[in-house]
C-alpha cells in the first residue's frame, strides 16, 4: 500500500514538471497554472518532511537575490515610485510578491531531486521531444505558410512562430530544449557506440537546426551553434563523432541558407546590425570622437534606453518591472531613443536598471558560484552519469546568461519560469550526493 502511494507521487508530480515544454506553447496562462499545481501537489504530498530543508552555499544565494527583490521592491514602491498619474500605487511591491512564487519553485525542485523523486528519463524525452515537434512545425510553416494547426505566417513576414501564434520565440523554445534529446540518447538507450546513434543525431541535428533558421530567431539561432560547441567540449564519450557531425550538419544548413534568398537576407542583415552595434559602442568609448553618434539600429536604441533608465538610480535600481515607467520618465528628455519598450532586451541591462549595481553584485556572485562549482563537478567527478545528467543544464545556463546577446525580460513568466528550474536542476544535480537532510 505505502508502495502504491510512493510511486502515485512520483507519477504526478514528474507528469506535471514533464508538462512544462507543453504549456509553455500553451501560454502564460496555462504555465501559470501548471506551476502553481506543482507547488500545491508538493506541498500536499510531502508536507510532512518539507521542514527538513537544510540550506546550503548555493540555495542562500538563491534566497539572498530574492530577498533583494523584495526589498528592494519596498524601498521602490513606497520612496522612489513618483507616479501620480498610476492606478495602482503599490505596482513594484505586488510585481516582487508575485515573483517569490519562482522561489518556492526552486525549492520544491531542489527538494524533489534530492530525494530522487524526479525520473529524469522521462523529463529529458518530454524536453527534448517537445523541441523537435516545434522545429518540425516551423519547418512545415515556412515550406507551407501554414502549421500543423493550421496557424498561418504572415504576409511578407521572414520570421515564423509555428505554434506560438503571434510571439516570435520558437527558436528559443528549440534552442533551449532541444539538447535533452541528445543527452536522453547519450544516456537512456542502447545506442551508445552504434552507428545508428550517428543517423539519429545527424537527424535531429538537422530537424532542430532548420528549426532554428526557418524560425527567424537570429540571436537563438546563434546561441544553438555555440551550445553545439559547448556540447563538444564537456560530452568527452562522443566527442570525435560529434565533431564530425556538427561539420556535416553545418556545411548543409550553411547550403540551404546561402541558396534560400528569404534566409539569405534575413541573416544578412543580422549581420549588419551586429557590426553596427559593434562600431557604436567603438566609437563610443573611443576619447577621440567628441561628435555624438548616431545610433544605426534598434538594438543599440533598446540598449542605450538602459542606460538611460539606470542613470536615474544608479545604486538601487527602480525595482522589478519598473523599467517601462522609469523609460517613460526619460523619454522627453532623450527623444532620440525613441519609444520606450517594456525591457532593454538584455538581461544584465535590464538588472542595472531595476536591480541597481547591488543587484548586478548579487546576480554575478550567484551566477559565478553556479559556474565554477558546475565545471568543478564535470571536470572532476569521475560519476559518468551524474555528469552527464548535469551537463545539458548546465550548457544551457551558460547560453541563457550569455552577456553579449539580446533577450526577453528576466522577469517575465516564461523566462523566469524557466531560469529558475534551470538553477534548480543545477543546485540539486551538485548537490545530491551529499546528505544535507535529515532522513
Amino acid at each position: 500500500m505505502l508502495s502504491k502511494i510512493q510511486n502515485s507521487k512520483h507519477l504526478i508530480i514528474n507528469f506535471l514538471i514533464s508538462l512544462i515544454p507543453i504549456t509553455y506553447i500553451s501560454g502564460n496562462s496555462l504555465l501559470n497554472l501548471n506551476t502553481l499545481l506543482i507547488l500545491l501537489f508538493f506541498f500536499w504530498l510531502y508536507r510532512p518532511n518539507i521542514f527538513k530543508f537544510k540550506l546550503t552555499f548555493l540555495d542562500k544565494l538563491v534566497l539572498i537575490f530574492f530577498l533583494y527583490i523584495f526589498f528592494n521592491a519596498i524601498f521602490n514602491n513606497f520612496f522612489n515610485f513618483p507616479y501620480e498619474t498610476e492606478k495602482d500605487k503599490n505596482l513594484i511591491l505586488f510585481k516582487a510578491l508575485g515573483y517569490l512564487r519562482f522561489l518556492l519553485l526552486f525549492f520544491v525542485v531542489r527538494y524533489l531531486i534530492n530525494f530522487n523523486q524526479i525520473k529524469f528519463e522521462y523529463l529529458f524525452l518530454a524536453l527534448g521531444l517537445s523541441a523537435l515537434f516545434v522545429s518540425l512545425d516551423i519547418i512545415f510553416q515556412f515550406f507551407f505558410r501554414f502549421d500543423f494547426f493550421g496557424l498561418e505566417a504572415p504576409p511578407g513576414e521572414r520570421r515564423l512562430a509555428g505554434p506560438f501564434g503571434d510571439e516570435w520565440i520558437a527558436g528559443s523554445f528549440i534552442q533551449r530544449f532541444y539538447i535533452f534529446i541528445i543527452f536522453y540518447i547519450l544516456i537512456f538507450t542502447k545506442f551508445k557506440k552504434n552507428w545508428k546513434m550517428n543517423i539519429i543525431f545527424l537527424t535531429i541535428l538537422s530537424v532542430t537546426g532548420a528549426g532554428v533558421l526557418m524560425s527567424g530567431n537570429r540571436i537563438p539561432g546563434v546561441m544553438f551553434f555555440l551550445s553545439l560547441l559547448l556540447i563538444i567540449l564537456f560530452e568527452k564519450t562522443f566527442r570525435k563523432k560529434f565533431i564530425v557531425l556538427v561539420l556535416i550538419f553545418f556545411v548543409g544548413l550553411y547550403l540551404f541558407a546561402k541558396n534560400n534568398e528569404t534566409l539569405r537576407i534575413h541573416y544578412s542583415s543580422f549581420v549588419t546590425k551586429s557590426i553596427g552595434v559593434i562600431d557604436y559602442y567603438k566609437d563610443k568609448f573611443n576619447p577621440s570622437i567628441n561628435n555624438e553618434i548616431k545610433i544605426p539600429n534598434s538594438y543599440v536604441k533598446e540598449f542605450e534606453t538602459g542606460f538611460a533608465v539606470w542613470d536615474k538610480n544608479k545604486l538601487f535600481g527602480g525595482g522589478i518591472k519598473s523599467f517601462y515607467f522609469n523609460c517613460r520618465k526619460i523619454e522627453s528628455k532623450k527623444s532620440y531613443l525613441g519609444y520606450c519598450s517594456p525591457h532593454p532586451h538584455n538581461y544584465y541591462i535590464q538588472f542595472a536598471a531595476e536591480l541597481g549595481l547591488i543587484g548586478i553584485f548579487i546576480t554575478l556572485i550567484l551566477f559565478f558560484s553556479i559556474i565554477l562549482r558546475s565545471l568543478k563537478t564535470i571536470f572532476i567527478n569521475k560519476n559518468l552519469n551524474d555528469n552527464q545528467l548535469l551537463v545539458p543544464f548546465f550548457i544551457i545556463f551558460l547560453i541563457e546568461i550569455f552577456p553579449l546577446k539580446t533577450t526577453g525580460s528576466f522577469f517575465t513568466t516564461t523566462n523566469a519560469t524557466f531560469i529558475f528550474i534551470l538553477i534548480s536542476f543545477i543546485v540539486g544535480l551538485l548537490e545530491k550526493k551529499k546528505d544535507f537532510y535529515e532522513q
